[in-house]
């Protein structure tokens, strides 16, 4: 055994050890040589971040839809809603090589079942908007021209016999004036008393006794259909139909013109005149959809009102003269007159009825929304436009292929307007529910012309058209949901109406077991302590003077030469007012009740308005002459203005009652 004692095997044990700690060490200094200490490398560095910028900014623009589409607000303790929509289809109108639409809407409504939380306290909803639109669009536009081609100046211009256009002016608005005379609307409040003086309009209306006139009158509770001219038709009448066509030129063709004269396909033509004094364009569109708030039921605590009225006019003067060598060639007049107007009544989409075999579902608790105060949803938009083109020719041929146009003028108002909401099952509207629909159009037109021939003219040869205007009115009124009303409330109706007065918002027992609101689980509910005003309004005036005087000269041109080949036009011109209005009230046949009384009227006039004749005595009736012309060589000049002096109609009353939705 070795012990520490052993100092010969402590010594030997110490050797081995220094002499393997010195091997190591060697080792050490070795690989310490043979190390290599490596330079620092260089850093790496990320590319730089280059940002290109560019300070314009582009932006396609993108097509414009004339659509419409809307999802109502969902209520929180329903699955499914009722669903709301709008579409639209377009007319199109050509204004001179411009194309135009004419938004004419068509609503639908669906109906859906809903589930309903059932704890006790009823749940509150958003309000409907209120919006009250006031329009007033006015165009005015005066376009008398002086042509004198040739040495023939007239003396003096006659312009200011306008009684035949200030008389027909008149007659025209005599039959919508007991009408506009009960438009008086300054403010909100008024609204009753505006619907109290229309209906008493209506029922105390009279034809005025106008001469060579033919009015219609149509009158009861409720009108359904369309008219046209005052008889009922079905017939589906286009405007494209009966538009005037474009005067063409006396010889078309592919012109070209030398110092030998002008030259059509080939064909030479010594001396072509054509003249263009009509052709005007006037049109007034409006289209409204009007869904204001929009129930399956409505309940009213006081009385319910009902009004609608369409009042179309057209009134026109289209008597021409014919002298010297026009003589026997006037033909009688081609003006077209057309009013035509359609009541429409619908019945929407009904509540979802029980599934046969299941138990009848009825109201468990009710949403309901709160309107303090009356609720306003009115459409006011009147459209004005007045063209004076009485245009003096005095013409002469002059050897050279010759185009004049003073006429094709073009004047347009359009509106468009939709009105959306929100739906409900049932409104209940503590004060009265006012709901009218009112529609006035007025065509006046003046186009007494004169043409005679002077110098050594004989009789006229060429084409010739005095005539072919076209008077339009078009309006639509349709009612969509037409409720069944029936006076008097139901008990658990009345007990609502005095809960909610008091503020207290629980849906009554009895709506729980109502056989009408079968199928409702969910019952959603409108509620407006005061009154409801639902009014559109929409009034369209065209007034057009186009009396043009031509006088007609050949005498000096060659040695008396009668190749000139002439076409003159200046009839042509269109008066057109296109208006429909869309109410939707109700979205379903369902039974609605009213505390007070129900009222409803309906009037329809269509009247047809056709100035005489003036006295051809030779003492020249008629507006826009030229009283004497001096001989070939005698000096003149023509006056530098003119134009008869007939104002543009009343705009009507001032409607302001904006101040009263914004207070």
């Amino acid at each position: 055994m070795l012990g520490f004692g052993d100092h010969i095997s402590e010594s030997i044990t110490h050797f081995m050890g220094y002499f393997h700690t010195s091997i190591e060490a060697v080792k050490l200094r070795l690989d310490y040589r043979e190390f290599k200490v490596a330079p620092n490398a260089e850093p790496e560095l990320n590319p730089l971040l280059v940002v290109e910028t560019n300070p314009e900014q582009y932006v396609a623009p993108a097509s414009s839809q004339a659509s419409v589409k809307y999802l109502p607000t969902p209520w929180a303790p329903t699955a499914d809603q009722m669903m709301t929509s709008v579409s639209y289809d377009t007319l199109e109108l050509e204004l001179h090589g411009q194309k135009f639409h004419h938004l004419k809407g068509n609503v639908g409504v669906g109906g859906g079942s809903r589930a309903v939380d059932q704890d006790s306290g009823p749940h509150f909803g958003l309000p409907p908007s209120e919006t009250a639109v006031v329009l007033q669009q006015t165009s005015h536009l005066e376009d008398n021209d002086i042509i004198i081609m040739g040495n023939h100046v007239p003396v003096d211009l006659n312009w200011g016999d306008d009684a035949a256009f200030t008389s027909l002016t008149g007659l025209a608005f005599s039959v919508s004036e007991p009408f506009d005379a009960a438009s008086s609307l300054d403010s909100v409040a008024d609204i009753p008393q505006f619907f109290a003086n229309q209906m008493s309009a209506m029922q105390g209306f009279a034809a005025p006794a106008i001469a060579g006139a033919d009015i219609s009158v149509v009158s009861a509770d409720h009108i359904e259909g369309t008219y046209v001219n005052g008889s009922a038709e079905l017939a589906n009448l286009r405007l494209e139909d009966y538009l005037p066509q474009p005067t063409e030129a006396a010889t078309d063709g592919q012109i070209t013109a030398g110092a030998e004269g002008a030259t059509i396909k080939g064909t030479e033509i010594d001396d072509s005149v054509t003249l263009k004094a009509g052709g005007n364009l006037m049109v007034n569109q409006v289209s409204l959809q009007s869904l204001d708030s929009v129930g399956a039921h409505f309940a009213v605590a006081g009385n319910y009102y009902d009004i609608s009225a369409i009042v179309q006019v057209n009134a026109y003067s289209d008597s021409d003269v014919f002298e010297g060598g026009f003589a026997g060639l006037g033909a009688a007049p081609s003006t077209q007159a057309m009013n035509i107007a359609s009541f429409l009544y619908e019945s929407a989409q009904g509540q979802n009825a029980t599934i046969p075999g299941e138990a009848p579902t009825f109201p468990q608790n009710w949403q309901i929304s709160v309107v303090t105060g009356d609720l306003l949803q009115m459409n006011w938009i009147s459209q004005y436009s007045f063209m004076s083109d009485n245009d003096v020719h005095v013409l002469s041929a002059t050897g050279a292929y010759t185009t004049i146009v003073t006429g094709s003028n073009g004047s347009m108002n359009s509106a468009s307007f939709a009105d959306l909401c929100k739906s409900y099952d049932l409104v209940m509207i503590g004060g009265n529910y006012y709901d009218g629909n009112f529609i006035f159009q007025t065509n006046i037109l003046f186009d007494n012309d004169k043409f005679t021939t002077g110098g050594a003219a004989g009789e006229y040869s060429g084409g010739l058209s005095s005539s072919g205007n076209l008077l339009w009115n078009s309006a639509s009124i349709a009612n969509t949901g037409g409720a069944n009303w029936v006076n008097g409330l139901p008990q658990h109706y009345a007990d609502a109406f005095s809960q909610l007065a008091g503020g207290n918002y629980t849906m009554p027992s009895g709506f729980g077991a109502d056989a009408a609101l079968q199928g409702i689980e969910g019952l959603r509910v409108l509620y407006i302590s005061g009154n409801v005003y639902d009014l559109n309004y929409i009034k369209q005036v065209n007034v057009l003077g186009d009396a043009d005087y031509v006088a007609h000269y050949e005498d000096a041109l060659l040695n008396g030469s009668d190749g000139t080949e002439w076409d003159i036009s200046t009839g042509s011109n269109a008066l057109i007012n296109i208006a429909s209005i869309e109410d939707m009230d109700a979205n379903g046949g369902g039974t609605s009740y009213a505390g007070g009384g129900v009222y409803s009227d309906a009037i329809l006039i269509q009247a047809d308005i056709i100035a005489p004749a003036p006295a051809q005595n030779g003492q020249q009736p008629l507006a826009n002459e030229l009283v004497a012309f001096l001989d070939d060589d005698a000096p003149g000049h023509a006056a530098a203005d003119h134009g008869p002096a007939v104002d543009i109609p009343d705009t009507g009353p001032a409607v302001d009652v904006m101040q009263t939705v914004l207070a």
